[in-house]
């Protein structure tokens, strides 16, 4: 009889898991960063949760260091998870406590279930995209600095997940988590001679609002224009041909801070994260405004949520006036139902411009 269709993950995990695969149980949170699973025969294993370093980068030498505890601990296996932290299933209970211990050696704190920090997870940033107005790996290590100790110590109203993004393309996820930073850049892009050299069509088509357009010169020579009372200044242009440039990012270039995101299709659903604060300025390596803004947003949430109340939940329960009145964040009048990803540079300060 045919059961399905070839599962060759199984090679590639532990002998002690094979029996158990769909015949799962029940869990339980044994104690913070370790799960306890059951299977249908009784059998019993534990996973264990570390975090992650910002954007999953490792170097050689730590990679070989939580190999060897895969090794030693896991039958030679383990997985990183979507957020980019570190699991680990260990056969015995023992074993997994030795390995939690072996991990905060290294550096890394175990937990990250339950009413805690989740995850803080990022795209490249400035490490090779062309598009990024802010670092958001380097924003996610201050963040991740302030918040650790709800990571594995300390216990939040509910689950948390904190994202940052380089620019409005979000490709860290950033609008699906609880707190997000996305970055943004406040002036128009600018077209220079070196357009030529560029396939117009093509870099026509990259503009998702359609603020690009082709042109005839007076001297017959093809070039393209941005209307700036269309552009959105994501910057996906800049990407596509090297002729289209931003003139000043370093002094317009920052990041915005939306909250309520996630995936989850608990209580009232996926949502979209709202932006709470437009704008703030990259100021590296510290990101003191950000760091205050998003600890002011916790340290409220913590005091005021109910047992159980995703941040979503609770701007819905207590509605986005009483958001900003508690926070002290200033408020702006425009809707919040609208205020998602796809209007990031409604509230821009448009510094740039």
């Amino acid at each position: 009889m045919i059961e399905g269709p070839p599962r060759p993950y199984l090679n590639y995990i532990p002998e002690y898991l094979k029996e158990s695969v769909g015949k799962w149980v029940t869990h339980k949170l044994e104690e913070p960063g370790l799960i306890e699973h059951v299977d249908s025969g009784g059998r019993k294993v534990y996973t264990v949760k570390a975090a992650a370093t910002p954007n999953g980068r490792y170097s050689t030498d730590t990679m070989r260091k939580i190999n060897d505890l895969a090794r030693k601990y896991a039958g030679g296996s383990m997985r990183f998870t979507q957020a980019l932290n570190m699991e680990f299933v260990v056969s015995d209970l023992a074993k997994a406590r030795e390995l939690k211990s072996e991990l905060k050696k290294l550096g890394f704190p175990v937990g990250g279930w339950k009413e805690h920090l989740w995850s803080l997870t990022s795209c490249a940033g400035y490490f090779h995209c062309a598009l990024a107005a802010t670092d958001a790996p380097s924003v996610i290590q201050r963040l991740g600095n302030e918040l650790s100790e709800y990571f594995d110590e300390k216990e939040l109203p509910a689950k948390l997940t904190v994202a940052a993004s380089g620019c409005p393309s979000s490709c860290g996820g950033s609008f699906l988590t609880d707190i997000s930073i996305n970055g943004i850049h406040t002036e128009i892009p600018v077209v220079t001679e070196n357009v030529k050299n560029c396939d117009l069509q093509g870099t026509a088509f990259t503009c998702p609002v359609g603020a690009i357009q082709l042109k005839t010169l007076q001297n017959g020579e093809k070039t393209i224009e941005i209307r700036e009372n269309l552009c959105i200044g994501c910057g996906l242009c800049v990407g596509a041909c090297g002729g289209i440039i931003f003139k000043t990012p370093e002094k317009t270039d920052g990041h915005a801070i939306s909250i309520g995101g996630k995936a989850s299709a608990s209580r009232y659903g996926t949502t979209l994260g709202r932006i709470v604060v437009p704008f703030l300025p990259n100021e590296p390596p510290h990101y003191e405004k950000t760091v205050k803004a998003v600890r002011t947003i916790v340290d409220t949430w913590i005091r005021d949520a109910r047992k159980g109340e995703r941040i979503a939940d609770w701007v819905d329960r207590i509605g986005w006036e009483k958001f900003f009145e508690k926070t002290g964040l200033p408020f702006y009048p425009q809707s919040m139902d609208y205020l998602d990803i796809r209007a990031i540079t409604t509230l821009r300060d448009g510094s740039g411009r």
